[in-house]
């Protein structure tokens, strides 16, 4: 059985903001350090033994030209031609679309396979030019939008992250910790945070803020508790979250439909407040994990949260539900639900 995802050719991005450089640190060519959750959640498909083969589809760009590394489990990145000249000549017997993207359109329209889409970020609908057996949304208030649109089953994805997060086991120095690692929307999500944080002065609820630091924004919070620490590489933000009681996620549809902070925050350990904007599905927030709460009732929800910590058991409920293991097999078992092709001999 050969597993193929597509994905966009985005590879390694600088960033630079108001004079900070932030480097995407996924390296995709070593799985071993890597922090790109799909390269990692691929490769464990094939090490688990679900599928004999897995490769990754990109079309080449400037930092990769043509060509093909393989992993030392065997698994393969293979980088196309403009167009995937040569397509015709492969097969696959599962094709993971990663989001909608134009250059996916010679792929889709050459391999006869069984077809699986997840979405990229809020952009959660497929064409419907093309007969999927499977689609994945990230919220559970896109399932019937997606069904009655494609025709197709429609699931909830287990998304998880990569990283030893449980590792860091620091001292409780903050009450909450918050995000904002993309200037797109950060104005609007950093004031939302100030709002709180006035709401909360009275109670001195302290928070450490992880993300470019925007000076004007910043003098914004004098006089509230809180600390900015800047931008920090994805692979050291566990250790940071751990400072903290609490995560807070403000984010909305228009950013991401479900942000990688809330599994960084719950493979932290750490209970979460949410956004009813953000995605809330019952996957990620139940009574050992968090709460959702409308943005009126964020900082009420806040308080209550910190209060109740030492009931929750958010790293049990992580360990066993979304870590990465948990992520593979909830597809594979979705894949067998719906008569996708899964390979027998593995358990």
């Amino acid at each position: 059985m050969k597993f193929v995802m597509l994905r966009a050719e985005t590879k390694q991005t600088k960033l630079e903001y108001k004079g900070q450089i932030a480097i995407n640190d996924a390296t995709y060519e070593d799985v071993a350090t890597s922090s790109d959750y799909w390269t990692v959640w691929a490769n464990e498909l094939l090490v688990k033994g679900w599928y004999d083969e897995v490769e990754i589809w990109y079309q080449e760009n400037d930092e990769h030209p043509v060509g093909t590394f393989e992993h030392s489990s065997g698994m393969k990145e293979i980088f196309w031609p403009t167009g995937y000249l040569g397509i015709e000549n492969y097969s696959a017997d599962v094709l993971f679309v990663r989001g909608a993207m134009k250059s996916y359109t010679s792929v889709l329209n050459t391999l006869d396979t069984f077809k699986v889409y997840y979405p990229s970020g809020p952009y959660y609908c497929p064409s419907i030019n093309y007969q999927w057996g499977l689609c994945f949304v990230e919220d559970i208030r896109h399932i019937k939008i997606v069904e009655d649109k494609t025709g197709a089953p429609v699931e909830l994805f287990k998304k998880s992250c990569v990283g030893k997060y449980f590792q860091h086991k620091a001292q409780k120095e903050y009450d909450i910790c918050f995000v904002c690692c993309a200037p797109i929307a950060k104005r609007k999500r950093l004031l939302f945070l100030k709002y709180i944080l006035q709401q909360l002065k009275s109670e001195n609820v302290s928070a450490l803020v992880i993300g470019l630091k925007d000076p004007e924004l910043i003098v914004q919070f004098d006089g509230l508790n809180v600390d900015f620490i800047g931008w920090i590489p994805r692979t050291k933000i566990g250790k940071q979250m751990a400072r903290c009681k609490i995560g807070v996620v403000l984010s909305d549809m228009k950013g991401d439909g479900c942000p990688r902070v809330i599994q960084e925050f719950l493979a932290t350990g750490l209970p979460i407040a949410v956004s009813k904007h953000t995605c809330c599905s019952s996957i990620y927030l139940n009574k050992k994990t968090g709460i959702v709460a409308a943005d009126v009732d964020m900082a009420e929800a806040i308080l209550d949260l910190l209060a109740i910590t030492s009931l929750m058991d958010v790293e049990e409920f992580y360990r066993t539900s979304i870590s990465l293991g948990a992520s593979v097999r909830h597809f594979v078992e979705n894949m067998k639900k719906h008569g996708g092709p899964v390979n027998a001999k593995a358990r």
